[in-house]
This record gives structure tokens, sequence and C-alpha cells, in this order.
């Protein structure tokens, strides 16, 4: 990766992401991402657990999910975190988004990393995270309910102190593209994703707790030296407290079907977190 190194300051953030902006068309090819500044935050939220069974780390993981019924708005993410074999955590996940000026329903896609060290060239992607260091990239894309995509992150190569770490969407039944998230670069010493981690559903905007929405996680594929690991379907557990989503799953044929339904007087009485523009 040809990416000339920044020094950036502050330590990276460990949170969620959360607000994600964006101008210009939906299906722009060049996607303008800005992270908005920390606002409001849920003490926990339901978490997902997935793994790909493979013996050793991967240097791609492909991770499948479709909205199956979402109301045509922001306010949910849902949400898968890696571990590279530094301990540094690349972020992705999926975000239900109004229509686009042709009415077709659209999803944005998100790829991150809250390493202070990150670096990029990649127009779908801008420096900071969650208000904190590291990058953010993200693409609109149309989406059909009930289609599976696979969110493909890949460790894609090493070029001297510098890995390239890409993400993509795919359909997931064809292997067809779809869309590019974005990529950027770490430090080579960072290393492959870990085989099993977790992820999560968060209502980062307070009208995601008046909302409900189901989606089916399909089961993770971890490949390495040309070798695919297929894993065990996801698990989605609801938090004690502190949430004002709860879950309902169920194993389909198709994979685990997880409803998500908010409960809006949970956050009545808290502050409203940025917007998405």
């Amino acid at each position: 990766m040809n990416a000339t190194p920044m020094t950036r300051s502050g330590t990276p953030a460990r949170r969620h992401l959360r607000r994600l902006m964006r101008s210009g068309t939906v299906l722009a090819a060049t996607a303008l991402l800005a992270v908005g500044a920390a606002g409001q935050s849920w003490a926990s939220t339901p978490i997902l657990r997935w793994t790909t069974n493979a013996p050793t780390p991967v240097s791609t993981l492909t991770l499948p999910v479709a909205v199956d019924s979402a109301p045509d708005a922001s306010g949910v993410y849902f949400a898968y975190y890696t571990t590279l074999e530094s301990g540094t955590r690349p972020y992705a996940g999926f975000q239900p988004k109004p229509v686009d000026a042709n009415g077709n329903r659209v999803l944005q896609a998100i790829f991150s990393s809250f390493n202070a060290d990150a670096t990029t060239t990649d127009d779908h992607c801008n420096y900071g995270a969650d208000g904190g260091a590291g990058v953010s990239c993200a693409v609109r894309f149309r989406y059909t309910p009930g289609t599976m995509y696979s969110l493909v992150l890949e460790r894609a190569g090493v070029s001297g102190a510098t890995q390239l770490m890409t993400g993509d969407v795919v359909e997931t039944a064809t292997g067809a593209p779809v869309a590019h998230i974005g990529s950027f670069g770490l430090p080579s010493a960072s290393g492959r994703f870990k085989n099993a981690d977790q992820g999560f559903i968060e209502p980062y905007l307070s009208a995601g707790c008046g909302q409900r929405i189901t989606v089916t996680y399909g089961r993770p594929v971890g490949t390495e030296a040309g070798v695919a690991h297929t894993g065990s379907l996801p698990t989605v557990t609801d938090p004690s407290s502190g949430s004002c989503l709860s879950t309902v799953s169920q194993t389909t044929s198709r994979g685990q079907q997880v409803t998500v339904t908010g409960n809006a007087a949970a956050a009545a009485s808290e502050p409203a977190a940025d917007r998405i523009n």
C-alpha cells in the first residue's frame, strides 16, 4: 500500500463505532465519511458471538448477514468486531438507511480501525473513529430484503512495515461483488484475524430504540492458505441491563434469525445522539 504514514496523537478509542456521516450521492464512487463526536452511548447492548472453527488465525474473514425486514431509517448498527494477532481490533457491520433519491432500499457497510497507526489513501475512508484516532470507511449500496450479503475482510498483503486491510461486500450465495467498503494500512506486526470473536447490536441513535428489525446471520468462514473453514451459526444474547433493545433468536434453514425490538420508553429520558446526514 502506497500510503504516506501520518503521525496521529491520542489513545485509540475502544468504544463501538456509532455516528457515521456521509455527503454526496448515496451510491457515489467516492464516499466522504466523517465520524461525529462522542454522544449518547448505551451501557450494554445485545452481544453476538461467532467462530470460524479454523485451527489458526486466518487472512480472510467472510461474515454473512441478511436484513430480512427493517424500517428505511437510521438507528441500529449490526456489527462484528475482530481481533488481529497483535490485539488491535477492526470493526465491520451493516446499518439500514433511508431510501435513496430513486426510492431504492439502502444499507451502509462499515469497516474501521481504532488503531492510531492506521493510514489510508482510499476515497471511501477518512481519519478518525468514533471521535478518536483511527480510520473509518463506509459505502452505501442498494439491497434486497432477505438477500444475504457478506462482509469480506482481508489482510490483503504485506509491504515492508505495513499490511493492507481491505473490506468489501459480496452477495453470499454467488460471491458476486456488491460494493467496496474501504481499505487501510496497519503495522505489519498486526497480523491475521483470530478465528473467533464477538460483535454487538447497537442503537447508535435514540431513534433506534423505537425500531423493529429482523436479520439472519450466516455461518462465518475463515480462509488461510487457500483453505476455507466454516464456523457455527453465531449466537446473540441480551445484556442484563443497560440497553433499550431486546432480541429473540431462532435457527432457520437460512441461518440464525434474530428479531430486534426497541423500547423507545427506555431511552426517553436520555439526550439524543448526534444525527446522521
